[in-house]
């Protein structure tokens, strides 16, 4: 009598923590990260940490994902372990593929790029080994990333447009936002801008239709950052503008240190260098705390064109001179050879 109690006590807890963990995931990506983690780590409890299954190694994997999305990415690492770990040990291989693509976003986002290959190619044969359809195209996208980061942009978009048919033939909306974003990049940078704000307005649909604040803040910060490759600072702005206030109310560091990074840029295009200097130390400062090594690059990269503006030639080529070795540590080509050749003589009155 006590075994068959105990074993619906045990039941009970799990579908009562599976429950709490799917509020979790919505929370997450809409204006509720604080209730995610709560939620996740309600969740926990009712699983135990020692009795070891497949529900919570995806649990440990899910509130990893809530905290890495936030900037709080070394505290997200050892939940990715833990996860991989679980996954392991139990033989559960959906587990380990989905494990290791969170890994590989870690060295991504700390400029690593040769670790994030590994461990992404590692997620992929796992994910086509065990039919995750899903994942495998979430996987692909994260490869185009690199690829991207690289360069290498004809390799990125093969990448992408993988990622898209195969979220477009399942209708699954969410990772299509995703790789939505990702593709109206990779036309910006080529300067295939109508593309570009295509791809962002049918992300922002998606986004908006789902409540998911977290995508989009991010693409209006990339649509702001279009406007002002093309020289809309009229559009940038409010653009800018949402992408930070949902960085705020999301309390999300990164979101504010990319939102800071592109008000500085509208501030020196303006004619407002000195307020584009402090607010691109802040950025500088909020990106450090989560990590992300392109990220700091680029701020850096900007810092230097607005010192360039207020006549700090000194200043502006030491800023470049520090973006330049994160570029190259990075491996981000496009960009090592933009900085090159704003480390000679030019005009600082351009986005880039």
């Amino acid at each position: 009598m006590n075994i068959s109690r105990d074993r619906w006590t045990r039941t009970s807890a799990t579908v009562e923590a599976r429950r709490l963990a799917a509020l979790a995931r919505g929370a997450g990506l809409g204006d509720s990260p604080d209730s995610a983690l709560q939620l996740n780590k309600e969740a926990l409890s009712l699983l135990g940490m020692d009795d070891e299954t497949p529900l919570l190694g995806d649990v440990l994997r899910w509130q990893g994902v809530v905290l890495r999305d936030r900037g709080r990415t070394s505290e997200a690492e050892p939940l990715f372990h833990r996860s991989y770990e679980i996954a392991t040990r139990l033989r559960y291989t959906p587990g380990r593929a989905h494990a290791l693509n969170q890994l590989a976003s870690l060295p991504l986002r700390r400029g690593d790029i040769v670790q994030a290959s590994s461990l992404l190619a590692q997620a992929l044969a796992l994910a086509e080994e065990c039919g995750e359809v899903r994942l495998a195209g979430m996987i692909e996208q994260n490869l185009g990333v690199i690829a991207d980061v690289r360069g290498h942009t004809a390799a990125a978009l093969a990448h992408y447009l993988v990622s898209l048919r195969t979220f477009e033939a399942t209708n699954d909306q969410q990772p299509l936002c995703w790789v939505l974003n990702n593709l109206g990049l990779l036309h910006a940078k080529e300067e295939r801008f109508d593309a570009a704000h295509a791809a962002y307005d049918r992300a922002l649909e998606i986004a908006r239709e789902r409540g998911e604040l977290q995508s989009e803040g991010m693409l209006e910060e990339n649509r702001a950052e279009l406007y002002l490759m093309e020289g809309r600072l009229d559009l940038a702005l409010p653009a800018l503008e949402r992408g930070l206030a949902i960085a705020g109310q999301r309390g999300d560091p990164l979101r504010r240190a990319a939102g800071l990074k592109l008000r500085g840029a509208w501030e020196r295009m303006s004619g407002r260098p000195t307020d584009a200097v402090t607010t691109l130390n802040a950025a500088l400062t909020s990106s450090a705390v989560g990590e992300d090594a392109l990220l700091g690059a680029e701020i850096l990269y900007q810092l230097g064109m607005a010192l360039h503006a207020c006549g700090q030639a000194d200043g502006a080529r030491d800023a470049w001179n520090a973006a330049l070795e994160a570029f190259e540590r990075i491996d981000a080509r496009r960009w090592v050879s933009r900085m090159q050749q704003r480390l000679s003589p030019g005009d600082s009155g351009r986005y880039w």
